[in-house]
């Protein structure tokens, strides 16, 4: 819970940068919209994830008897100068009030805020579908979820840098803060970002949620090498282990029958920009995309596949 209140702002809710229009945290500025009553419908809350922000908070409530509110709270460098919709009415005086109401705790009153009737059908997304791995066959692009809420979760990725860096990357794109786990920080030194950590310990870096592993070849009686998921060595095993572990390995490398049943999702690299995607007793042959954006953070000689189109 504590968790989930600090993505929400709560450091904004409890500090002293607050505006008639806006509050501060150290992420940015949040502001908090209402929707009126003829606005909440599925077409128009779907509409709140194309805005232009860093963050979007979208809150539906809904009451016991059949009446709902809805918000969305955006987060962005600087205070917005008006609302990014005209349907939308700013919560003037209530900024922190309405951040809090997205809160876990009990709700605070909005005077600026009306229940109206629950639509007869509200169809809202929860969450991101995954993260995009590329392109099937028939032309449909894939995406995989690498995290789940309420169970542990590994994934193994078989590829070289060009692929597993990208992967992890837009693991960090769908919302996770990451921590690199390695031995050899100059390799992965290319994607070091503001969610995205490189340490060369078993400690995670704090508020992790995704932890990446290297894998190394399975050790002789003796050694020193650290186990993760269901007897894959790695090279730094994550102490605390946080709910989710991306092991990363070079291409090529196979996984025993046991071993591959310790992980939910497997990702391997079948020649140069494509990858064999086995999840959920499924598999997927999958062109991956190559986004130019990404190269940076790939640190490799211009990149002679496929680019995404």
């Amino acid at each position: 819970m504590a968790e989930l209140d600090r993505r929400l702002g709560s450091d904004a809710v409890a500090g002293s940068a607050q505006r008639w229009k806006a509050i501060r945290g150290e992420a940015g500025w949040m502001t908090t919209y209402a929707y009126p009553a003829e606005a909440i419908s599925s077409r128009v809350l779907s509409q709140a994830w194309t805005l232009r922000a860093d963050e979007v908070i979208q809150n539906v409530t809904v009451y016991p008897d059949a009446t709902c509110t809805a918000t969305i709270t955006v987060r962005t460098p600087t205070p917005a100068p008006t609302p990014p919709s005209v349907i939308l009415r700013r919560l003037n005086g209530e900024q922190a009030a309405a951040a809090a109401a997205n809160m876990c705790g009990p709700r605070p009153h909005l005077r600026g805020q009306r229940r109206c009737p629950l639509p007869a059908q509200l169809v809202t997304e929860i969450g991101p579908s995954g993260v995009l791995i590329g392109k099937l066959s028939n032309g449909d692009r894939l995406m995989i979820p690498v995290t789940d809420a309420g169970e542990l979760s590994r994934v193994f990725v078989a590829a070289d840098d060009t692929i597993a860096k990208r992967i992890v990357i837009r693991v960090v794109g769908a919302g996770e803060r990451v921590c690199v786990h390695t031995r050899d920080q100059e390799r992965w030194a290319s994607v070091r970002m503001p969610q995205l950590s490189i340490v060369g310990t078993p400690r995670p870096a704090p508020r992790t949620t995704v932890g990446v592993v290297e894998y190394v070849r399975r050790r002789k009686n003796g050694d020193d090498g650290k186990s993760e998921g269901s007897g894959v060595d790695v090279a730094i095993s994550p102490t605390p282990r946080p709910a989710s572990v991306i092991t990363i390995a070079r291409p090529g490398t196979s996984l025993s029958e046991s071993d591959r049943h310790g992980f939910e999702v497997t990702i391997e690299q079948i020649d140069r920009a494509t990858v064999k995607v086995g999840a959920a007793g499924q598999n997927w042959l999958v062109e991956m995309e190559m986004f130019r954006a990404e190269n940076r953070y790939v640190s490799l000689e211009p990149v002679t596949m496929s680019i995404g189109r």
